[in-house]
């Protein structure tokens, strides 16, 4: 794997791979196997796989959050080699990323107006911010995101729809611990009796997946939200289309997903399911 600290390096370097397909995973390092198999995916697929570590400072919307985000760069470059990864963008300093960086315009709708949208403000703006500088700096063919930040995941795909950028975005569903919690790099942060009580998040989620038919949608989410706040501190249960975040009625024949948030100890975690 070969290692690039400046965008005009990477970019001579994948000069040559002009035509064929360039898979790119942007992550915030920390990595996990959920991180490993969008890499996995991008490798059977694409012709040369590119992979960043980034830990972005415009998507923390708390400061301590940013502070507290483990750097674990030696186990992250190993966990990318032996995956096949490429080539790896590790910027030496923002700078390298934000310079020449141009306004621009997205009209999201109210796919930015729900669940993190309310709750980490300034959030998806940090996102697209950054991943539009990668996506530009990179010019991947192909770009695969986790599917455990769903939100996130259709956000960047409208962004990119809007910008008339030439990349297919894929997502990729949830990797979890064979207890089911979603693997993420913040669970570095949990103790054990916290890493314990956090697969309460998947069980919820299941309970849902059970009763979506049983019980009215939004007596279903306040059961489910009841059922968190005995053992964290939950901000939201919500079951939502999965095309647009939004409600819907009973004669709705779309894809639904339920999606939870709740704290447990210090420790934000973020999850959603499939439930119909």
């Amino acid at each position: 794997m070969i290692i690039l600290k400046n965008r005009e390096a990477l970019q001579v370097h994948l000069s040559q791979y002009k035509g064929k397909k360039i898979g790119f995973v942007p992550t915030m390092g920390a990595l996990h196997r959920g991180h490993t198999s969008l890499l996995v995916k991008a490798k059977v697929s694409c012709d040369v796989v590119v992979s960043s570590i980034f830990v972005n400072p415009t998507q923390f919307n708390n400061p301590k959050d940013f502070e507290r985000y483990p750097i674990r760069t030696q186990e992250d470059i190993e966990a990318l080699e032996s995956v096949g990864c490429d080539v790896l963008y590790l910027p030496e300093s923002a700078e390298d990323i934000y310079q020449n960086e141009t306004d621009f315009e997205v009209d999201l709708g109210l796919l930015d107006k729900v669940m993190e949208g309310i709750n980490r403000p300034g959030h998806f703006k940090g996102v697209m911010r950054v991943v539009k500088l990668l996506f530009e700096i990179v010019n991947p063919t192909h770009s695969f995101f986790g599917m455990k930040d769903y939100q996130q995941y259709l956000i960047v795909k409208e962004m990119v729809k809007q910008l008339n950028m030439p990349i297919e975005i894929l997502g990729c569903e949830t990797i979890r611990e064979a207890d089911g919690l979603a693997m993420s790099s913040r669970n570095l942060l949990l103790t054990l009796p916290e890493r314990q009580v956090a697969t309460t998040l998947i069980k919820t989620l299941e309970y849902c997946k059970e009763h979506i038919d049983l019980v009215p949608t939004e007596e279903l989410e306040d059961r489910c939200f009841a059922m968190m706040k005995q053992y964290g501190d939950p901000e939201y249960f919500v079951i939502r289309r999965a095309d647009n975040l939004q409600k819907f009625d009973a004669d709705y024949q779309g894809e639904i997903r339920a999606f939870v948030v709740c704290t447990i100890g210090k420790v934000r975690l973020i999850d959603n399911l499939k439930v119909k």
